[in-house]
């Protein structure tokens, strides 16, 4: 089965206004894609030419909206209601003409039918297909057959098998069956004929165990896999009920095997017939090769399936441009999970040597591949001149279907050549044109325009980037860090992708501020760490900024903020308070502050005497918000847990981008969840948009559900899993430096996220 994903890319698409659009003539939405290796959830949907495409979920909905025909206001609305994230009627039309128009999923609503839809061309796939057993006769078929899936009759047959297996070999005259062979070669025209007959009874079981996991399978075809005929089952349907499903799909011809070679073996134990024997044998090697995962055989889409990805072949060249040095990865490997991208990136590294490997091999004896078979030919015409004389219509048969199994590998050789060929020759083909379009695009409509003055010459020229080269960036972690060291500089592998990322991160995260930024923390539920991932927020802000961060620990039930940075201060924000009008410069504000040593960040602690009896107001976080502004460019305000709290309230008012805290598990999520609604019913949407979610592991292994992710994704910015570290447990004195790597790394991806939205309003 071959899926199209919709990742082209065209033109910018004219103003939606008064545009409709709706459904392709006869197109069946098959779900979700169960137990996907993709990040984001993935739709299938079969056009009428029974080609498969995979759609992301916007572009699903999408799909689906458009019938009936409406303005594409009423689409977009409808759309931005279920997907929960506005989409304008402009963005619509970018979607429908750049990606589903050229995949023939959405048509304008007058125009005909796409008649040169785009579809999937995948790498060593069946050609020349044509259908054998239509679909509803494979279905009625397949649901008589699918009892013999039941787990006791699987596990009897195996057993079986041993058992069999075991007569076979000390009750078989194996080689007594090869004598009979060469003695009566056109004998070998019965046991091709019971392996063709076994292939189909192969495909039978591919649909019956399509059919026992729920899916309905569709029509049973032959098709030529380079030059070499095979047969095939379409069974797309499968991917809507589960990874286990799938692969018991991929491995249910192979159960029908099993059982064909239990009934070929029973009937050579009754007959003694050499032919059954051979057959029986025979068919087992073809059952190993069909788990060979190199090629499109069964054990192929058995390892697709447990990656929960359609079509691994697919992902070969993404893989291998992602670890080119010095490369971003690839949109097709960035979308996957990250144990897929490893299982992904493993197998690519086996298959593509062996594929080049093979390859080499195959040209380096071609010449006497070429002479061998050659001569087998030459050697059969005579058979068949024999046969012909005497009238032996078996012989004669058998020397045909002999130079024809002669010939195959030598046409396949050729196809596979001249494909490659061809690839290549269109590859370049395609960069010279784009190379060559260059430069009329670049001067289109500059005809009558006057050449642009040479520039001036002055002391503006003596810059870094004027006169010297941009240095190779170099690599400062893992094996790519010492072959830099220790070839004395000579070699530079340069950073690897998880350096280069964090790099770009650091970027990001150092986004210029004009005047301040406040930041509010909060949680809805205690307990969750907001109070940590406050304090590391602002260590990390600190330390790799250089602004005057400070973070308040504006939680009105004794926060110990504070105490977590440094040895305990004696003065609070009631004193700033109290003094505020007296506090004119930076210097005399930081007698207020403790800093930690390490970071340099400071923090200004909250009342923990027990003798206060009333907490501060709104009005006077906003007074002290308005002091803090003069003096630090980030504020970090770590609240209390309590939304409706008149301070809390207060602080989101004056907030300019929201860190909400929550745990991995289903309360931390719906807390978090009720947060975001209520800052949607009072008027906060902007900073739902801009709110940063934090999943705090209090476990390890601890993951937030795939469900509960989406969501949040769907309404903030982003979302960031904090791993869980002993560094963090105790609660007391917190350094950077004894965080582990992951959970820096995290860190400074939330770091990153807020600072996206720095540019973004803000408090001059």
């Amino acid at each position: 089965m071959d899926l199209t994903t919709a990742d082209h890319r065209r033109t910018a698409p004219p103003p939606a206004t008064g545009q409709r659009w709706r459904q392709a003539r006869g197109l069946q939405f098959l779900g979700p894609v169960q137990g996907s290796g993709l990040k984001d959830p993935a739709f299938l949907v079969r056009r009428v030419d029974d080609q498969v495409v995979q759609l992301s979920e916007l572009l699903h909905l999408v799909v689906r909206a458009v019938e009936p025909p409406r303005p594409a206001e009423l689409v977009a609305d409808d759309v931005s209601r279920a997907y929960g994230r506005n989409l304008t009627a402009d963005g619509l039309a970018h979607l429908v003409t750049t990606r589903l128009e050229p995949l023939g999923l959405v048509v304008p609503d007058e125009a005909p039918e796409p008649t040169r839809a785009v579809r999937a061309r995948p790498l060593l796939a069946l050609t020349a297909k044509g259908t054998l057993v239509p679909a509803p006769l494979v279905d009625r078929v397949a649901a008589w057959l699918a009892p013999l899936f039941w787990p006791p009759v699987v596990v009897l047959a195996l057993v079986t098998l041993v058992v069999a297996d075991v007569a076979l070999l000390t009750r078989g005259d194996f080689w007594g069956a090869v004598g009979e062979l060469f003695a009566t070669p056109t004998i070998a025209l019965l046991i091709y004929a019971l392996l063709t007959a076994s292939a189909l009874v192969h495909e039978l079981g591919h649909a019956a165990a399509c059919r026992y996991g729920g899916a309905r399978p569709g029509e049973i075809g032959f098709g030529l896999y380079l030059v070499f005929p095979a047969f095939y089952t379409d069974v797309t349907d499968s991917y809507r009920i589960g990874r286990v499903g799938r692969v018991r799909t991929d491995l249910g011809g192979l159960h029908f095997n099993v059982l064909t070679v239990l009934v070929l073996a029973g009937a050579y134990l009754a007959t003694g017939s050499g032919i059954l024997l051979l057959t029986a044998l025979v068919l087992q090697l073809q059952m190993l090769q069909q788990l060979i995962p190199v090629v499109r055989f069964d054990g192929y889409y058995v390892l697709s399936d447990l990656a929960g990805v359609p079509d691994l072949f697919a992902r070969v060249g993404p893989v291998l441009r992602s670890l080119r040095p010095g490369h971003p990865a690839d949109p097709r490997v960035s979308e996957l999970r990250p144990r897929t991208r490893r299982f992904v990136t493993g197998w690519v590294l086996v298959v593509v040597p062996l594929l080049v490997a093979a390859m080499g091999w195959a040209i380096w004896y071609l010449p006497e591949f070429l002479e061998r078979g050659r001569e087998g030919v030459r050697l059969q015409q005579l058979v068949f001149d024999v046969a012909w004389q005497r009238r032996d219509w078996p012989a004669m048969a058998l020397a045909v279907v002999s130079i024809a199994l002669l010939l195959l590998p030598i046409l396949g050789a050729a196809l596979a050549f001249w494909r490659l060929g061809t690839t290549l020759v269109l590859l370049a083909r395609d960069r010279i044109a784009a190379h060559a379009r260059e430069p009329y695009e670049d001067l289109t409509g500059l005809a009558t325009l006057s050449p642009d003055p040479p520039p001036v010459v002055s002391a503006a020229d003596f810059t870094d980037a004027v006169m010297y080269a941009a240095p190779a960036p170099v690599p400062t972690q893992g094996w790519r860090s010492a072959v830099y060291r220790g070839s004395g500089h000579l070699l530079n592998p340069g950073p690897s992708l998880p350096e280069q990322r964090l790099r770009e991160l650091e970027r990001r995260l150092r986004t210029p501020v004009e005047g301040s930024r406040r930041v509010v923390v909060m949680s809805r539920k205690g307990g969750v760490g907001k109070t940590t991932i406050t304090l590391a927020l602002g260590s990390t802000f600190a330390l790799l900024r250089g602004d005057r961060v400070i973070a308040v620990d504006a939680n009105p039930d004794a926060g110990n903020l504070a105490h977590r940075v440094a040895p305990p201060h004696d003065r609070t924000v009631t004193d700033v308070l109290r003094d505020l009008h007296g506090i004119e410069t930076y210097a005399a504000l930081r007698r207020y502050t403790s800093q930690a040593v390490e970071s340099r960040l400071e923090v200004l602690a909250s009342d923990d005497d027990p003798g206060i009896g009333m907490a501060l107001a709104r009005d006077d976080y906003h007074r002290l918000i308005g002091l803090l502004d003069r003096f630090y460019n980030v504020i970090l305000l770590d609240t209390g847990t309590g939304i409706l709290d008149s301070a809390n309230q207060g602080l989101l008012t004056e907030a300019d981008q929201v860190v909400l805290v929550v745990r991995a598990g289903l309360d931390g999520g719906r807390a978090g969840a009720l947060t975001l609604d209520w800052m949607d019913q009072h008027g906060f949407e902007d900073l739902v948009a801009r709110t940063v979610v934090v999943v705090n592991a209090e476990r390890r292994g601890s993951e937030p559900p795939e469900p509960m992710r989406r969501h949040f994704e769907k309404r903030c910015a982003r979302v960031v899993t904090v791993p869980w570290d002993d560094a963090l447990e105790p609660g007391a004195l917190t350094d950077m430096s004894s965080l582990h790597r992951r959970t820096r790394d995290a860190l400074v991806d939330i770091a990153a996220a807020v600072a996206d939205n720095f540019s973004v309003g803000g408090s001059p």
